[in-house]
């Protein structure tokens, strides 16, 4: 019989941030400790993984547990089992949980000037829209990033001259609500929504054609 994987968490950055949204799971399914522990004597590896910022380390898998820390960015974990959207994970005390949609393969890399620059993007260009409508426009903007035809940075494709309203109307400036950062977090740790060859947001149809239209913007290639 395989034996329990007891291995301590590789590193125990935790800090009091501010918690990640989860916006994406306002139907949560019902996971509970028991199903963990029925699985546990049949793993025979782990999964190392990599944190968002901020995310929230409970007792249980589910929401209303009791929170037991959060992370920083990049914090490595050993991840033994993934169940209904939850890792568990080990830690120093014993097991914990983790919603696993904030666990990555490889290392989340990004700037705090590139949230800033991305927060205020989304505040300036789509504020009072949903989520998705917000990460729509992040997306548009990595996408940018990886285009030829644009520069390669967040910053530099947010202020090329004429390409956002944003930047003359100065609603770029205003303070950024807590969707707002918690969507430019998401989408740098997660990457763009969009296919990559989505590169235009505006109010009607520009380059090549129309990939989706919204109430609030048209995404164009």
């Amino acid at each position: 019989m395989n034996k329990l994987l007891t291995i301590g968490m590789l590193s125990t950055c935790l800090t009091l941030t501010m918690p990640m949204a989860t916006w994406a799971n306002n139907i949560e399914e019902t996971v509970t400790t028991a199903q963990f522990e029925a699985a546990l004597p049949y793993v025979t590896d782990i999964a190392i993984k990599y944190s968002a910022n901020g995310v929230n380390i409970r007792e249980e898998p589910n929401t209303d547990s009791t929170v037991l820390g959060q992370t920083l960015l990049n914090t490595t974990f050993e991840a033994v089992l993934d169940i209904g959207g939850w890792s568990m994970i080990t830690t120093e005390d014993g097991y914990a949980y983790i919603k696993s949609e904030y666990l990555f393969d490889k290392e989340v890399t990004y700037s705090q000037e590139d949230l800033y620059v991305m927060a205020h993007l989304i505040a300036g260009e789509a504020q009072p829209c949903d989520d998705a409508e917000q990460r729509y426009v992040a997306s548009v903007v990595l996408n940018r990033v990886k285009h030829p035809e644009f520069a390669d940075t967040i910053k530099d494709v947010v202020f090329e001259k004429g390409q956002y309203d944003c930047i003359p109307r100065r609603t770029y400036y205003r303070e950024p609500t807590e969707s707002n950062w918690e969507n430019a977090k998401w989408i740098l740790e997660n990457g763009s929504i969009l296919p990559d060859y989505v590169i235009w947001q505006s109010k009607g149809k520009q380059g090549n054609g129309v990939y989706l239209k919204t109430k609030w913007h048209t995404y164009c290639y």
